[in-house]
């Protein structure tokens, strides 16, 4: 059965993702245009989170839609800006975000008598304060233009980017105590209201397996919620084309539909429209259109918890590894192209990613699980790349991240959950694993990796990888091409996570060709 909510099906997104193609600010405002009347797209994100997005980037591409198409801004055709976090960026930047939002719905208004922008995202969402903080400041940025443009314009609303393992399995806590401040503090209560929930940011700090099993569970208490309080809420599923990221492919659309039933939006990222087979995305964005807004999986309390437990094994078994090599993988991400105009990492301008908080999830956790995941968390923060870099860097050096730690956690499943729990993990949470592994290990080379790890890590990731070839019957070898870029890349990165190492700029544009190279074969940067 389908939904009769109606949200924009399809936003396209400025995440730099693709390795075949760079994109400057000031070709996203013609990217915006061609998302629809190429790709199809109903919804388009004009990005200030993290980059050096022009503040009048928004009002630039309403311009644009006006001056070129018949489309119907609003209607046809909806923007939807990322502003920067106050918390994790600054606020000033913030309220500029906000104050050009309005600039470009006085454009809009100006010349079609529609506004133009009603919604806009906030990333890393981990409070509720943040949200209405975050929107008041939206509603007094709006009302300051109605003060010196006689413009009657309705502030955009927040939709909350939740991002974190613990933060999606505490969603509809979230949420229901978001409408509970809108309409206490704001004297507002929401007609309907938009969740979007991120992939790669989960992953990138609980593994794959991990990060898949909380965005289901995010969605299926996300629609309890609305069951609950009678208020349409509509999901946006942030995903990229490799497995890491949300494995969203023409080839794996079934799959990924099956997966995460119950999403009403998903994000249409750079590597998809740019470095897959012309006419992959068309094809994608059609296809989307008909499985989007299916009714979802709701989970039993037993289920419920039955999530959380395999969530805090699986966490702990991917934590215990990557911490183990965070430097180099920091050293390697920086030799992956610049695909966006992005903020540096860290400095008082800067821009990283923090650890979430993993006590909520292993206080949920039954006990030996919860310690065990606690005891798995690095002390302080790993100052981790951001989530593409973070992907193209473990499979630059032969290591897909979807292998880290799970073999052993579902080993660890099966001894702690017992036979049935695991079963039910590889039949029904989580079927189509076996088939990102087999994408996985088209470019997985463990002795290529070996000069990169310590001897213990190695031994680790090579019995990680003999019990999922064993568990899933996975006869896939590297790809021979791929594993001759691999060990040409090799020495190369080596002396790139080498502090004392020097790369002349010749070796250093060799060494980026041919990650480039790598990153064709697999069709993403990250």
């Amino acid at each position: 059965m389908t939904s009769n909510k109606m949200y924009p099906k399809v936003m396209c997104t400025q995440h730099p993702d693709s390795i075949s193609r760079y994109i400057s600010t000031q070709e996203e405002t013609y990217e915006a245009v061609e998302a629809a009347t190429k790709y199809g797209c109903d919804e388009y994100m004009p990005d200030y989170e993290g980059k050096t997005t022009p503040y009048h980037q928004s009002a630039q591409i309403i311009s644009k839609f006006i001056e070129e198409t018949d489309l119907v801004l609003g209607k046809d055709i909806f923007i939807t800006p990322r502003v920067p976090s106050a918390v994790h960026e600054n606020l000033f930047r913030q309220l500029m975000v906000m104050m050009a939002i309005a600039e470009a719905n006085y454009i809009s208004y100006k010349h079609t008598g529609i506004q133009a922008i009603d919604e806009l995202v906030h990333p890393m969402t981990s409070s509720v304060g943040q949200i209405v903080e975050s929107q008041q400041h939206m509603i007094d940025v709006t009302n300051l233009a109605k003060k010196e443009f006689s413009f009657e314009m309705e502030a955009p609303r927040i939709i909350p980017l939740i991002e974190e393992v613990p933060k999606h399995l505490n969603a509809k806590e979230i949420i229901g105590n978001t409408i509970t401040a809108y309409q206490e503090q704001l004297n507002q209560t929401p007609e309907k209201y938009r969740v979007f929930l991120g992939k790669s940011d989960s992953a990138l700090t609980f593994g794959h397996v991990a990060s898949t099993l909380s965005c289901k569970y995010a969605i299926s208490e996300l629609h309890e919620l609305e069951a609950d309080t009678g208020i349409p809420i509509g999901i946006i599923f942030g995903t990229g084309s490799l497995p890491f990221r949300g494995h969203m492919s023409l080839e794996n659309k079934d799959n990924f539909f099956m997966e995460y039933r119950g999403i009403d939006t998903v994000t249409l990222q750079s590597a998809l429209r740019f470095d897959h087979e012309k006419g992959d995305a068309e094809q994608f964005v059609k296809y989307a259109r008909d499985e989007l807004s299916k009714s979802p999986d709701i989970l039993s309390a037993q289920e419920k918890e039955e999530f959380i437990n395999i969530i805090g094994i699986f966490g702990a078994s991917y934590n215990r590894a990557i911490q183990q090599f965070s430097s180099t993988i920091n050293s390697i991400a920086d030799f992956l192209p610049q695909q966006r105009d992005r903020l540096m990492r860290g400095g008082s301008t800067g821009y990283a990613r923090d650890l979430p908080d993993s006590i909520i999830v292993s206080r949920l956790c039954q006990s030996d699980i919860g310690n065990e995941l606690q005891a798995s968390m690095a002390c302080g923060s790993m100052n981790l790349p951001r989530a593409i870099k973070f992907t193209g860097a473990l499979y630059s050096i032969g290591i897909p991240p979807e292998i880290i730690g799970t073999g052993s956690a579902l080993e660890k499943v099966r001894e702690k959950l017992g036979d049935s729990v695991y079963e039910r993990l590889l039949t029904r949470y989580f079927p189509s694993l076996q088939t990102d592994l087999r994408f996985a290990f088209q470019y997985l080379d463990t002795n290529t990796a070996s000069r990169f790890l310590s001897d213990s890590l190695h031994e680790s990731i090579r019995e990680e990888v003999d019990i999922l070839r064993n568990i899933f019957d996975i006869e896939t070898q590297c790809d021979p091409s791929y594993r001759m870029l691999l060990e040409m890349a090799n020495p190369h990165l080596l002396c790139a996570a080498d502090s004392n190492c020097i790369m002349d700029a010749d070796l250093l544009q060799l060494t980026r060709s041919i990650m480039i190279k790598m990153g064709k074969m697999r069709k993403s940067l990250g």
